[in-house]
Parts: C-alpha cells; structure tokens; sequence
C-alpha cells in the first residue's frame, strides 16, 4: 500500500536540475566559446568549464520537464482539471509573470553594463540597449511549462470525446508505456523524437543541443518536441509509477552509458571546424550519441535518486523547497558577481567556485527570511512555513503535490464527511438530516438494523445518488471529481464481474483505471489468492468470488476504503485473512468504512462504531463507548426454558440460545437471575457479564425505534 509521503527521491531530482543551472550559467564567464558571441569573458578561461557546461546542458531541462509532467499528472488525478489550473496559475503563470517583471530588466540591465564599454570603445559612439524578440530570459521554462499544459490537457479532451475507444486507447498507450521502460532500448525510444527533429532542423548548432528557447513567444519546434515529449512521459509514467523500480536497479548502467556517450558526444562536436558546414556522418553519430546521452542521464539520475535519495531527509527536503526560489532569482545575481570578478588577475578556479558558493549563501539567506515564511513562500512551494517550527517537525506530507493526510494528526483529520444530508424516496425518508464523519486511519463501523439507511449514505458519499439536501465532502471535494473517485476503493455485496475472465484479468483491468495502482502480483500475494489466478470467475465458489472482489476494491491503492458485508460467504480461513489485511491497510494509512451484519467482526476490527437508525445516527464512538451507553449484562446458564417463554420477561433485551446454553441480554440482570431460580429451580452454571457489541447494538436499535 502507497501512503501518502512526499516523494523524495523525485523533488531530489528536481532540485538537482534546477541548482545545476545555477552552476551552467555561473560558468559561462569562463568559457572560450561564448566569448565569441559577445558573452563578457572572464580573463581566465577554462575549457574545463566548458565542458562542465556541455554536460549539465545534456541532460538539465530534460530531466526537469520529465519530473514536471510526473508530478503534474499526479495533481491533476488529485485536483481534477479546474483544481489543477487554479494550482498551476498560481505557481507557474504567476512567477513567470512578476519574475519577467523583477528579474527580467536586472539579467538585461547587467549585461547591458558590461557590454556597453566594449561597444563604445569598438565604435567610439554609445551602445544601445540590445534589440531582441521578448527576452524570457532563464524564465523561459515557466513559458514552455505552460504551454504543455494547455496542449496536453486539450489533447486529453480530444481524445476522450473518442467515447468508447478512448479506454482502449488508454489501454494501449499505457501497455506501451511499459513495454518502453522495461525495454533495455528505452533511452532509444525515448531520444528518437528529438533526435529526428534535430537532425533535420536546419543551420542548427549541435555544440547547444536543444537550442534555449528563451527569446521570443513562438514556440520553438526543438524544445516543444523535446521538452514536451519528455514531459508526456513523465505524465503517462505516474499511472504506472511503480515501474520507477525499474530504473533504480539500473542506474549504474545507464549513468555510465551517459559518461561514455558524453565524452563520444563531445569528441564529435570537436570533429566540427565550421558549425554551418558539417559532414552527415558526423552530424548523424553526433545526434544519436547526444539524444542518447541526454535519456541515460535521466534514467540514470532517477534511478540513482530512487535507490540513495528515497527516505525523509530535512537538509534535502529545505533544499529542494528552496530550489524554485534560487533559480527564480539567481542569474541576475551570477551575471553581477561574475561582472564584479571579471577582471580580477586571480584563476578560474578560485573565481568561479567564490560566485557559485556566494550566489547559493545569498539566495539561501533570502529565501528563509525573506520567502519562506511569507505568501511568496506559499505561491511557490503550496505552504508558508514558520521560523518557529524547526524543519525537522514537519509533517512528513508534501505540500507541494497537495496530499490531505497529515500523519502527525491521522486522529483528529476528518477525510470524508456527511453533514445535514436529507435523502428521500417519494414520502419515505432514507436519510434524516444525517451528520457522519470519517477520520483518517480508522476502521468506521457502519451498523444499523435492515432499512436503516446505511446503503443511501455510502452510495451518497461514493457519488452514486445526490442528496436532496446537505454536504458531501470526500477527500477534500465532491465524490462526483474523477480525482476524488480514483483514489475510493469499494467492495459492495451485489457485484457482478464478467464470468469469462480470469482472476489475474479482472485485477489488471480494474487496476487500468487508477492512477498509482498495485501490480497484479502484489494484489494477489496481498489478498492471499495466488492459487486462483487463472481460474475464470465463473468457476470460483461464492467465498473465492467475494475475495477476488476485496482484491478488485484494493487494486487502486485507495485511501478510502468503502466495505459492504464483506465476509459474506467466505470460510474462517479467508475472513482471518481479511481480518489481518484491513489491520495492515490502517497502519499504512488508508480509511475503511464497514458495514457488516456480523458484530463480532465490528467488535473484532472497529475503532469506531456508527449505529443508525431511521436515517439518524443514533449512537456513535469507539466500541467500549457503545457498550458502556447501555445498562445491559450478558446472562449465560444451562436451563430448560424455552427462548420465547424468558423473551417476555421485563428487562430482557434478546435471547439465543447455544446448544444447551440459553444467552440472554438484559438491562436488569438481577431481576432475571431471581425469575430464573422461580421458574426454572434446577438450572445451573450461571455465569453474568458485560454485554458486548451486538448486545448494546440490539438495545439501542430498539430503544430508537
């Protein structure tokens, strides 16, 4: 079962991406090949720094587009469509926006300052500020981000109007999906679409790679092509990410195919005498060994991030909240410091390591007083922080991805809420102004006598009818968001599944639909049904079917779990495993609503009970709270009266009997015991104790009605 914790391993490669390009443009003083554009060069240049530079721009905003469409398919299954837009304007049109106006005109007024001199001193005559299309500056992937969004959200749309084929589809896209990153060749998949749209991109300069698109609000077909293909793979990616595993276990090879296609990469750009002019076989290699260099540091990096970075880390976790920030507000900064050094006689390798840890302490120093804390601090990483809470307190939940459980508070949270609801069938009223809760890691026992209610309010908070009055709230939104019903989970009583398929089939076609699930075989092994994986349903008995149902409601990895009579049918064996796996989805965090007609198993798994009534909740708390709400005692003894005849005595709540054993419920335990002496002088082995749960549950349905 997934629980709801940040994703380290992932906001760890995020943050590395965007502090590498804090490092690539604080080398870029001290490169030889940009000074021939008119970059200012710094009097110490180092190729060293120039390779430093090629190899962080092989891989950064590829790993960092892949990340953002991870995380973004992630938010959209939680928020839905309107929930993710609101989200994203904040955090992305919004930087984009006041960055372009705070930073935008301090890059091109440093840079402004530094070139003018030289120009005067060419020319003999005043510079002018550069003339270019609208400089996006180093703000140009907020652009691109955006972009991507509207194009794969109404891609989305369109195909989704595809009605009945649109699941195939899906179907297919994911299978293939899979296929790729299983495949040793996936770097090769995934490196052929920019790969073609390099080599026939004409005058193209193959030392840049993808060329920045940071001028002008054309979308450049290079980056489009690149960024955004890679980005879709992190969005389809994130239904299956639990095949991220794949690249944890081969990290090591794909970042040493990365080192050696970047050295091959580099040697070949070096073949190149005129970047104009250039041999095809030369440009051909060059393409592949690059593409192919750029997806194993991807792979690579993730894997490696998975397989060192995956636990809670504080220093990791304030970096990468910090990491938005200093690369918001960086260049301006790198580009003046470098200003400041450019004519100091000292060497590059004192310079240059002196602007990278200056810029970083500054950037550091004005994120925690000046940003963290505040509403920027909030509009870029989803929460404001305190200085008075120490990092290492807080919730092990990321605010940046939006997640509703808080570990540090799963008693109190409530997840799911009815409130006020009113339902009616014509004259008779099913729910009664209603009011239930549902809090994070319990087990709610839902009991009620046939007719009560229970089905309208679980089927009103799984979206399946509308309350004529009242709140539904699930999961922070109505039960009807498609994001809100991916993450429920459901096993109701009348369930009707295609015969012909197998059991492995039904779990992976259910499985298709969720965003995160489990693999078949963890389902299975989970639920203990290995042994029936390929029978077809038609041929399993009434237990092995209600299992195989249990096995379908946990497939999604739900954090609310809806269970109607689940052990119907099922042997002693099966429910203990039931029993024993409900235990386990608790401790790892998901919510379980149950309703059962066996009140041993509500007493047996239950941290709450609910008992309702007409459509009213009529008692509800934890299972020695219900009991101890009635005056009653269990009676026990051998007797030969009959059921009927102690029934009718004041004070006796109900009557069973087991075997020769008569079980009587009674709320005055002493007025029964002395009839049982007159009536019956011979009855022996009487045995008086606390009333359990299906005692106190007889009582207050009773006392209700």
């Amino acid at each position: 079962m997934q629980n709801q914790e940040r994703l380290h391993a992932l906001d760890a490669v995020r943050a590395f991406a965007l502090l590498a390009g804090i490092v690539l443009h604080a080398a870029m003083s001290f490169m030889p090949g940009l000074t021939a554009f008119g970059f200012p060069g710094d009097v110490s240049q180092s190729p060293a720094l120039q390779n430093v530079f090629f190899g962080i721009h092989i891989f950064r905003m590829t790993l960092f587009f892949f990340v953002a469409g991870f995380f973004s398919h992630l938010m959209f299954q939680r928020k839905g469509t309107a929930g993710f837009l609101a989200d994203r304007a904040k955090r992305i049109l919004v930087p984009l926006m006041i960055g372009w106006v705070v930073f935008g005109p301090l890059v091109m007024g440093v840079l402004y300052m530094t070139l003018a001199p030289k120009v005067a001193a060419i020319t003999g005559a005043p510079a002018a500020p550069p003339q270019t299309a609208f400089p996006l500056s180093h703000l140009w992937f907020l652009y691109y981000l955006l972009i991507i969004y509207a194009t794969t959200l109404a891609s989305r749309w369109f195909i989704s109007k595809l009605a009945s084929k649109f699941v195939t589809l899906r179907s297919r896209v994911d299978a293939f999906v899979k296929a790729v990153v299983l495949s040793p060749s996936a770097p090769l998949f995934l490196a052929a679409p920019i790969a073609l749209c390099l080599y026939f991109t004409p005058n193209w300069m193959m030392w840049t790679g993808v060329p920045t698109p940071d001028t002008g609000l054309t979308p450049q077909l290079p980056a489009m092509i690149g960024y955004g293909s890679a980005f879709v793979f992190g969005w389809l990616l994130h239904r299956q990410s639990e095949l991220l595993s794949v690249w944890k276990q081969r990290w090591a090879l794909h970042l040493i195919g990365a080192a050696i296609l970047t050295v091959a990469s580099w040697w070949l750009v070096n073949q190149v005498s005129n970047p104009f002019d250039v041999n095809v076989s030369i440009k051909r290699a060059y393409v592949v060994c690059y593409t192919l260099a750029s997806w194993n540091w991807v792979l690579g990096l993730i894997g490696a991030a998975l397989r060192f970075c995956s636990r809670e880390s504080a220093v990791r976790r304030y970096v990468a909240d910090a990491s938005y920030w200093m690369y918001l507000a960086h260049l301006p900064l790198v580009f003046a410091l470098q200003m400041v050094v450019l004519k100091w006689n000292l060497h590059w390798a004192i310079k240059f390591p002196m602007i990278v840890t200056t810029a970083v302490g500054i950037l550091l120093l004005s994120y925690h007083f000046l940003v963290r804390n505040t509403y920027v601090g909030e509009i870029l990483n989803g929460r404001r922080y305190s200085h008075a809470r120490p990092n290492a307190a807080t919730p092990n939940i990321s605010a940046t991805t939006n997640n509703i459980v808080d570990e540090t508070s799963n008693a109190a949270l409530v997840i799911a809420e009815l409130s006020g609801v009113r339902k009616c069938y014509g004259k008779n009223v099913a729910l009664d102004g209603l009011d239930l809760q549902i809090r994070a890691g319990e087990i709610l026992a839902f009991l009620g006598p046939n007719g009560a209610g229970k089905s309208t309010a679980i089927s009103c908070l799984l979206g399946l009818q509308d309350a004529d009055s009242g709140l539904v709230n699930v999961l922070g939104g109505s039960p009807h968001d498609i994001a809100v019903r991916r993450q429920l989970g459901v096993m109701l009583q009348d369930v009707d599944l295609a015969p012909e398929l197998r059991v492995r089939e039904l779990i992976d076609l259910s499985a298709s639909y969720y965003a995160s699930p489990m693999s078949v075989d963890e389902v299975l092994q989970l639920t203990n049904i290995t042994s029936i994986a390929k029978r077809p349903y038609a041929k399993l008995s009434g237990g092995q079917k209600r299992l195989v149902q249990f096995a379908i409601a946990l497939a999604g990895r739900p954090k609310l779990l809806f269970l109607d009579e689940p052990t119907v049918g099922m042997d002693l064996s099966a429910r203990e495993m039931l029993w024993a796996t409900l235990r386990r989805l608790v401790r790892e965090g998901c919510s379980i609503v149950l309703t059962t007609h066996y009140l041993e198993e509500a007493e047996a798994l239950a941290d709450r009970v609910a008992v309702l009534v007409k459509g009213k909740i009529v008692t509800v708390g934890g299972v020695d709270e219900v009991r101890a709400r009635v005056a009653c005692k269990q009676i026990s003894c051998l007797t030969t009266l009959s059921v009927e005849t102690v029934k009718s005595w004041p004070g006796v709540v109900g009557v069973t009997r087991d075997n020769q054993r008569l079980l009587i419920s009674a709320s005055h335990a002493d007025n029964v015991a002395s009839l049982l002496m007159k009536e019956d002088p011979h009855f022996r082995e009487l045995e008086i104790g606390r009333a359990g749960l299906a005692e106190a549950f007889t009582a207050i349905t009773q006392e209700a009605a």
